[in-house]
């Protein structure tokens, strides 16, 4: 009985209904353009589709309620005594149109996340990451509407027509000076994404959490001014008195917001790392002395000191010096009961350590950079960032000709890596620490194969391209170890593929570069650009061919060598290019003709000439 009364009232809104319909389909069809090159590229249009959904669900919710309410004559069936609580027919018909908008949505959010991993070629993975996304960045602004619509249905049947459209000019009012926000300060952004061209590894995919939880806040606090109105006899006292709440819950929430709105601190702190690298003496090579062993690491980005690492001393040191990034300063030294002095510069530390049996190195808290951020949502602590007390320097970062800040320039040899995902707080002890990575925000793991993949969740494809991936990697190492022989014995050629790590790179830095990859210990980390076209050509796909190229270049740290034989290997793996070759090349300080001349020569001149080119190179070094 209560679906034919419902079928009824929605008969009479006919014209309503087709402002869903059209909206629906106009959505569907936005959220599902092919071209686009992320498959999470569809949420940066809530910049448009949201003000407009919730004003079509909004007007529709209204009419709706409105209708269902006036064509329910509660106070005849009290008066009549038909039934003890006539309010309940009202309340399970709302309940019932209230559930059919949210299937109605999950519909939407199940056929736009399905289309997007069709057209992608991707799996159950990427259905699992783009479904939450819909719910979160479209069905929560359509729900306010829809509670917006609802509350001001039952103000309108209940009690005065004057009084509904007090209340609803005070919500209009509300969202209109929220969207005002959105559009005039983009750092709002929560209801619509408009943070960078596409899609910010950083921030879009990231504080899933607390967006919901702020969005709920919002929706809450308008059932609280409905019943503001609904409880006040005085339309006024009603109106100042929601108003006052209005402002107070948008003041509020714009604080809480902000506390995961970084990307201004972050960009801030990439800025103050270039001008740092960029003025400091390049001296290399700085002699690190003393004897110190790390016994303990703390992790945790909430906490006043993000990092803490207490190191062992001998007791006979009065000073020792060791080396950390940059991008990480030390806040201060304990050790001995006392505050121990120290002096950083670069990337080198010197303690004055007098005697004491251990010390404890407290890091300043500043949510790191664009290129090793650390904040709770976001952490990005490969090992090869030298993050850590190291006992060797290296030059992390490279600024070149053309002013380009280059990360992960020089890499430490690793036998032994041990890399923990997803987890905000982390903390080791012991005597023998490993080459550490701590990585926390929109990354998947994935095991094929025995091998983990760890990949950020915009560049999820099927299982299929990875088992390809891992095949080209192995043939790649495969063929080096061959044509190398001095490779034989290496960590490189005695390890198997355990994970294989894709990251988004910083936007700070090209989108290119041949220090864009890691390898040890059987463990392959590639940095690839954030905004990559993974439409038609999957992730895996483009880091086969980088692969080629990246790889040589970590086991020789040689350019020329590690052009020449990435070509050899896409010509004699049968690797597919994209094109990355011709970038690399135009990059690149090599000689063009000698390019052109490498090409052109057969596979058996190549071989010769890489031969001699590593053998060179080798004595070289000696």
């Amino acid at each position: 009985m209560k679906w034919v009364f419902i079928s009824r009232m929605a008969s009479r809104l006919k014209a309503e209904a087709s402002f869903i319909f059209v909206f629906s389909g106009v959505l569907i069809f936005v959220c599902l353009n092919p071209h686009t090159i992320n498959p999470a590229e569809w949420i940066l249009y809530t910049k448009y589709l949201v003000p407009i959904g919730m004003a079509v669900w909004l007007f529709f919710s209204f009419r709706l309620h409105v209708s269902l309410f006036t064509s329910t004559p509660i106070h005849w069936i009290a008066m009549n005594d038909i039934m003890p609580n006539p309010q309940t027919i009202v309340f399970c018909q709302a309940l019932i149109v209230f559930v059919c908008f949210f299937a109605w949505q999950l519909a939407l959010a199940g056929i736009i996340a399905g289309a997007v991993v069709i057209n992608y070629s991707a799996g159950w993975d990427l259905f699992t990451f783009l479904f939450p996304l819909y719910l979160i960045h479209f069905l929560l602004p359509f729900l306010w509407a829809w509670m917006i619509g609802l509350s001001a249905g039952a103000v309108y049947a209940y009690h005065s027509s004057k009084k509904a459209m007090l209340l609803v000019g005070v919500f209009v009012l509300w969202i209109i000076v929220l969207f005002s926000l959105e559009y005039c300060n983009p750092s709002f952004s929560l209801w619509i994404n408009h943070r960078w061209p596409y899609i910010d590894p950083l921030f879009s995919l990231t504080f899933q959490k607390e967006r919901v939880l702020i969005k709920l806040a919002y929706i809450l606090s308008s059932i609280a001014v409905y019943g503001i109105f609904r409880s006040m006899r005085r339309s006024f006292a009603g109106l100042a008195a929601g108003v006052t709440l209005v402002i107070f819950v948008t003041f509020f929430l714009q604080h809480a917001q902000s506390k995961f709105q970084l990307d201004d601190i972050l960009l801030a702190n990439d800025a103050k790392l270039y001008q740092q690298i960029k003025h400091q003496d390049q001296t290399k090579n700085i002699p690190l002395y003393g004897y110190w062993k790390i016994k303990e690491i703390e992790v945790n980005p909430k906490s006043t000191y993000p990092i803490k690492a207490t190191l062992s001393l001998h007791p006979n040191e009065r000073t020792v010096r060791f080396s950390i990034n940059e991008q990480f300063q030390i806040d201060h030294i304990q050790g001995g009961g006392k505050r121990l002095p120290f002096q950083q510069q670069g990337n080198v530390v010197q303690v004055q350590t007098n005697g004491a049996p251990s010390m404890t190195i407290y890091y300043r808290h500043t949510f790191g950079s664009t290129f090793y951020p650390l904040t709770s949502g976001v952490t990005l602590l490969p090992f090869e960032a030298n993050w850590y007390p190291q006992s060797m320097d290296s030059t992390l970062y490279d600024i070149n000709s053309s002013g380009t800040l280059h990360s992960n320039v020089e890499t430490k040899t690793c036998t032994r890596v041990n890399m923990i995902v997803g987890k905000e707080k982390y903390r080791w002890h012991g005597d023998h620490l490993p080459c550490l990575s701590v990585i926390n925000g929109p990354y998947k793991q994935i095991q094929v194969q025995h091998t983990r993949f760890l990949v950020y969740k915009p560049f999820l494809t099927t299982t299929r391209n990875y088992m390809e991936l891992k095949h080209q990697l192995v043939s790649i190492r495969n063929e080096l170890c061959h044509l190398f022989p001095n490779l034989a014995n290496t960590d490189y050629c005695t390890k198997e593929v355990k994970s294989v790590s894709i990251i988004p790179k910083s936007i700070n830095t090209t989108n290119l570069s041949l220090y864009d990859s890691t390898v040890a210990d059987g463990t392959y980390t590639f940095y690839v650009d954030p905004f990559l076209d993974v439409n038609g050509i999957p992730a895996t796909k483009h880091i086969q061919e980088l692969a080629a190229f990246f790889i040589p270049y970590r086991l020789f740290e040689n350019e020329q060598i590690s052009l020449f034989a990435g070509l050899y290997l896409m010509e004699k793996l049968h690797i597919p290019s994209i094109g990355y070759e011709h970038r690399l090349a135009e990059k690149a300080s090599i000689n063009s003709t000698a390019w052109e001349h490498y090409k052109a020569l057969s596979m058996k001149e190549k071989e010769n000439i890489l031969i001699h080119l590593v053998q060179e190179r080798g004595k070289g070094d000696r």
